[in-house]
Formats: structure tokens, sequence, C-alpha cells
């Protein structure tokens, strides 16, 4: 199960999310200024992005329960904020968007002033995956109907995209009969969605992709047949696998983020034993092959990264103690981020990680945790 497939489990009443950095990491304060929170309520927020300089946008699922019978169904949810502007978060308006039970798994933008974002498999009418695409200033919210033949469940968990006729989303979903694992990759020319299939993927589990050029895309994730993460690249012609470290037990890879062909990052977990909590990963690529790069001490799985000025970054993970956040810099290696913990009883959990200069933007959720599981609260939107 993904991080991201977790999340909606807990927040329909499931149980409760074991994210990522066991404790306090081993490391110096990053410094950069005091976190300013706000309350997103009942709706948790899966993801980040950053249009502009100034502007900030946040996704994810409106939690609507049914008094009568106790149901859990999703809304997709839309936040933006505007430095220039005051600097306030307000809720964006998705006409159609009441009809979907769906989140907003993941937000991409791209130079030339378009963006879209994704989510997950309606029924009926919707039959196709939520997605949403933006131009001229408006979301406009459609289905993404062109998944692999038989496909159920399918969540799109991450989307990447060079202009507004060029995309690439994928996730996983389930055949209909036998409820196998199914790798969603998706490509968006312009006009429509069609399916591509990787080969020898038939049963990964895919988690982000990573486009730097129109010939140049990364997708990530884990490799179920072998417990492995696995990394393979699209160079416009064909898709390749590209080893990455092997661990005794398993290991999978969440997020990715290029600056340069030769200069791309990803971060996730590994474990050496089947009892052994996830130890944090983090791996770079350096134009030729996978290094991984050591961690703090203590360090458990990480969820999402961020590139940052001056070749730095930012990753921020969490288990069921507290939420933890990471920078890095060539020259200072990794620093706390010192994210808030203010209440021991109401918990933190974070999902995903944006900058902009000097400026960090941290999406996630409060939990209640208890004897018989954890319980989401209210969504929060972090910055500083």
């Amino acid at each position: 199960m993904t991080v991201k497939r977790r999340i909606a489990a807990q927040l329909a009443g499931v149980g409760a999310i074991a994210l990522a950095v066991g404790g306090t990491a081993v490391a110096a304060p990053a410094g950069g200024g005091t976190w300013t929170e706000v309350s997103t309520g009942n709706v948790s927020v899966m993801s980040v992005a950053q249009p502009s300089p100034s502007k900030t946008w946040a996704g994810g699922a409106e939690v609507v329960e049914n008094p009568e019978n106790g149901t859990i169904r999703f809304t997709p949810a839309l936040y933006e904020r505007d430095r220039a502007r005051g600097g306030t978060w307000r809720r964006t308006p998705l006409p159609g968007a009441e009809a979907w039970n769906s989140r907003v798994n993941d937000i991409t933008t791209a130079p030339d002033g378009s963006a879209f974002f994704v989510g997950d498999q309606g029924q009926g009418d919707h039959g196709g995956v939520l997605v949403g695409r933006y131009a001229a200033g408006a979301w406009q919210l459609t289905s993404d109907t062109g998944l692999p033949e038989g496909t159920v469940e399918a969540s799109l968990l991450s989307v990447s995209s060079s202009s507004g006729r060029d995309a690439w989303a994928v996730g996983q979903g389930y055949t209909e009969d036998t409820f196998d694992h199914v790798p969603v990759v998706q490509h968006w020319d312009g006009r429509r969605w069609t399916s591509v299939r990787i080969p020898g993927g038939g049963n990964w589990g895919l988690n982000q992709v990573e486009q730097v050029a129109p010939n140049d895309v990364w997708v990530v994730g884990m490799d179920y047949d072998t417990g492995q993460s696995v990394a393979v690249h699209w160079d416009g012609r064909r898709w390749t696998r590209t080893p990455t470290p092997v661990f005794p037990e398993s290991s999978v890879l969440f997020d990715i983020a290029a600056r340069t062909p030769t200069d791309i990052w990803a971060v996730g977990w590994s474990r050496d034993t089947d009892r052994q909590r996830p130890a944090g990963l983090a791996l770079h690529w350096d134009g030729t092959s996978w290094t991984e790069v050591p961690l703090p001490a203590g360090t458990f799985s990480l969820q999402a990264i961020t590139l940052r000025p001056r070749g730095g970054l930012a990753v921020v993970g969490g288990n069921d103690d507290a939420a933890v956040g990471l920078a890095w810099t060539p020259t200072e290696g990794w620093r706390s981020l010192d994210l808030p913990e203010n209440d021991p009883q109401l918990r933190l959990g974070v999902s995903s990680v944006v900058s902009s200069g000097t400026h960090l933007t941290v999406g996630g959720w409060h939990y209640l945790s208890g004897d018989d599981g954890d319980s989401f609260m209210s969504g929060a939107l972090l910055t500083r």
C-alpha cells in the first residue's frame, strides 16, 4: 500500500498513519524563522505546489461523514495563498467537485502557466480518474477514462508536466477479477490521456513521476515481486530501469525531484529485516548511477522532497511520535527543520513540502492517537 493510499484508509477511519521519521533526527537546527500554522478544518492536505514565487497551492480531501450510516466520502479541495496579496490561505472554487469521491493527490505547474492535479477513480459517469486542468485562471475538472482495461479502484498519485500539452501521471489500481496490482502510467498530449505500458512493470506500485524535459522522464515506486525500490527512465523512445540499492528485506521510493538531468534526488524507506522500522532512504542520481546518501541517525521513512536554492533540498516525513523535517545543503549537510509539535496528544502528520526561495510550505494533518488507533482531526498548512 502506498503512503497516499494509507492516508485515505486512515481518513476513512481504518487506522492511523505511520509515515516516517522516528523521533528527532540527529541534525543541527536549520534556522530560517518561525513556523506559522493554519488549520484547514476537515480538509486533509495531501499536496502542495508553487505556481509562482509568491503563490502557493495546496490540495487534498474534504472528509465528509454521512450522519445516517457513518460512511466516509472525500470531496476534492484546493487552497491558494499569495504572499503578494496578504498571504491568507483561501479555499479555491472547484465547480463540480461535490460529484466526485476523490482526493487531490498531487499538483504540478508548468512554465507556460498551465497546471494539473490528479485524484482517484470515480463511479458511474465518473468511471475515469479525476484530473484537474488549469488554464486562463480557472480550474476545470475532467475524467481520465483511458485507464488500462479492467482497472478498478485506481488512483493517480503523481503528475508532472512541461506544458499544457505534455504531462505524465502515475499511480496504481487493481484488476477487476483477481484484484492484482495494476501499475498506471498516463500521458497527456494536449487533447487526451492515453495509457502507457512500461515493459517489465506488471507488478509495480508507482508513486511519483518527474518530467525533466519532454524526452527525460523519471518514475519511482516499488517492485512488488522483489520488494525493492524501482526507478525507471524515459528518454523519449524507450523505458529503462536503472539499478537502485538493494536491501536485505525491502525498500520503496515515494518522491523524486530533479534539478538537472545529472542532479536528481529520490526519497523513501528501506528495511534490513521484516521487524525493523522503516529507515529513511535518500538516493542521488549523477547521470550515471544511483548512490545512497547517508541520513542522520534515527531517521525513518521519508515521504516528500523539494529542491531549494544553492543546491539545497528539504525532506519531510514522520511517525506516530512526531513529524520531522530535514534540510540539506552541500556545505552544511543535514539540519533539522524543527517542525512544531505543540500538543503531544494532537499529533502532526506531514505529506508534502514545497519551496520558494527561502520560504517553505508543508502540508499535512493532525490526528488523535488512542488505544484503538489514530483518528484524523484536522488538516494543517505550515509556512515559514
